[in-house]
């Protein structure tokens, strides 16, 4: 059923038979050394091809239970809901159109000097100005940078600490757009529950014994829930991070302009890789979303655009 006599033309096979229903959902791919005996390739061929077919999430490796089949990617759910719907619909997050300031009046006071290559990648004045916004919330001496919207940094910061297929440790429930992201840049979500003081510490403690590489916290405004971290949940889950020095932690503060609830930190000073993100777009304008991002990484520097 399955021919080719390169890795990528036993890619191809695999992944037409996934297509058309031939190889089902959770079947299990028959083993390296029997497929390249059968195809007379080396076993090197079909290794290539598996682990292909599991970056692209079309495959899931079970170790010495073999390689089974995850079919195709289904398409993801989107935020919105019935437009006629008599109901106020707050799962969007949307702020009164009237509340949001009028920006026109500010685009006059804009530096109109052009950008050049090699100049800094964050604007001197603006670095300066969320220094002194982040310097509360990072647990030591990090470096700033801007991207276009909180998803975004966190999309940057994991593709340059995780590899496909890593597990990412996410609250449940969980930002659609984090799930999402996730998803589609090829990394494996854990679920860890919240109640209403925010993730709860036995389920990060096991999520991180399994080999988890990274954890997603939002301290404040949780959403959907809108729970906030309470200090002492916040001083658990940092204890256990703690044991986990080389997990990435990224904490999501999202709200962190809006919100007055108190900023409690979970990041552990023995954590190596971590990132604090905080966003614009929830007191400025939706869809304006620059996203600041107190870090530690040099890797992710390289990532960022000029702002």
């Amino acid at each position: 059923m399955i021919d080719g006599k390169t890795a990528n033309e036993i890619f191809d096979s695999i992944r037409q038979h996934v297509t058309t229903g031939t190889l089902a959902v959770g079947e299990t791919l028959p083993p390296v050394r029997e497929l390249a005996t059968e195809l007379n390739v080396n076993r090197n061929t079909v290794a290539a091809a598996y682990k292909r077919l599991v970056s692209s999430g079309l495959a899931q490796s079970l170790g010495r239970n073999g390689t089974v089949i995850k079919g195709i990617t289904a398409p993801v759910a989107l935020e919105g809901g019935n437009p006629d719907t008599p109901l106020i619909d707050l799962s969007g997050g949307n702020p009164a159109p009237s509340r949001l300031p009028e920006l026109s009046n500010y685009f006059a006071k804009i530096n109109k000097s052009p950008r050049l290559y090699g100049d800094a990648a964050v604007s001197p004045g603006l670095k300066v100005w969320a220094s002194q916004w982040m310097q509360n919330a990072i647990p030591g001496k990090g470096e700033i940078d801007i991207t276009s919207g909180a998803i975004d940094a966190i999309e940057r910061l994991l593709c340059a600490h995780l590899l496909p297929g890593d597990s990412v440790v996410v609250e449940d429930p969980c930002f659609l757009s984090s799930i999402n992201m996730l998803r589609y840049a090829g990394f494996s979500a854990n679920p860890a529950s919240v109640d209403r003081e925010g993730m709860l510490p036995d389920q990060l403690e096991l999520a991180l014994q399994k080999g988890a590489r990274a954890v997603i916290l939002t301290p404040r405004a949780h959403n959907p829930t809108g729970c906030s971290l309470s200090a002492s949940r916040a001083a658990q889950l940092q204890e256990i991070l703690a044991r986990y020095p080389q997990t990435l932690v990224i904490v999501d503060d999202h709200f962190a302009l809006l919100s007055a609830c108190h900023w409690y930190p979970v990041i552990a000073k023995e954590t190596t890789h971590w990132a604090v993100v905080r966003s614009m777009s929830k007191n400025v304008r939706t869809r304006f979303t620059p996203g600041h991002c107190g870090q530690r990484s040099a890797h992710f520097r390289e990532a960022t655009f000029k702002a």
